[in-house]
């Protein structure tokens, strides 16, 4: 059954929201380096992550790009299960990033943000090319999600799901969907695509940072029953 990560989590009753709808990825965004409205720094980060009971799945968001050792201070201070690179990391960062945290037993995604050309914003634009050579790092997963200038993450705009499928056909690794999902779109999105994950936070906010309890539930209920 697909998987489902809320993320941009902020506060300790959206975490608890979160575990009692059945939530199975619970993700924070830390020390992300450009101005995003979740943002949290190491200290309030490692203090919600303290909260979450150590059965569940954790992720950390944040962004590589020029800044290994501020990832891995990030990754050494939370623990989580996953690091989500969401920046603009090189393949070479990539690389060196996810061995390195896998050496600490942490998983890492790489987050592909496809713009409306359905290019990424990475240094091999093809998605399915990006994806091939991602393949050869230590990588645990895709992340596909849409991109616009003016926001890194959290966009609401929905993905190109024929260049999701194509991501999908061209790997072997998890591939997890985010980008506009909603609790009234989730179901047929995952009848179309199957992903391993979804992803979704402004589709089940009631302002950003604050989660609303219905909509969580409802995303929750639309994805088992997809």
């Amino acid at each position: 059954m697909t998987k489902v990560k809320v993320c941009g989590l902020m506060n300790r009753k959206d975490i608890d929201i979160c575990i009692k709808a059945g939530v199975d990825v619970l993700g924070f965004v830390v020390e992300y380096p450009s101005p995003v409205p979740w943002n949290l720094t190491i200290e309030q980060g490692k203090e919600l992550i303290n909260w979450v009971p150590s059965h569940l799945t954790t992720c950390v968001v944040t962004g590589g790009a020029g800044r290994l050792d501020k990832v891995l201070e990030i990754a050494d201070q939370l623990k989580p299960t996953v690091v989500q690179l969401h920046h603009r990391e090189t393949l070479q960062e990539v690389r060196e990033i996810s061995r390195r945290l896998q050496s600490r037993g942490i998983k890492t995604v790489k987050a592909l943000r496809i713009d409306k050309q359905g290019n990424c914003d990475f240094d091999i634009p093809d998605p399915v090319l990006a994806a091939w050579e991602l393949a050869k790092t230590d990588l645990w997963a895709i992340l596909v999600d849409s991109y616009t200038e003016d926001r890194p993450g959290g966009t609401g705009v929905p993905v190109d799901l024929p260049v999701f499928r194509k991501i999908q056909q061209s790997t072997s690794m998890p591939v997890i969907l985010a980008g506009g999902l909603t609790p009234a779109n989730v179901s047929a999105v995952i009848g179309a695509t199957q992903p391993y994950a979804v992803d979704v936070l402004t589709g089940v906010e009631q302002e950003p940072g604050i989660k609303n309890p219905d909509k969580v539930l409802n995303f929750v209920r639309a994805v088992v029953n997809a």
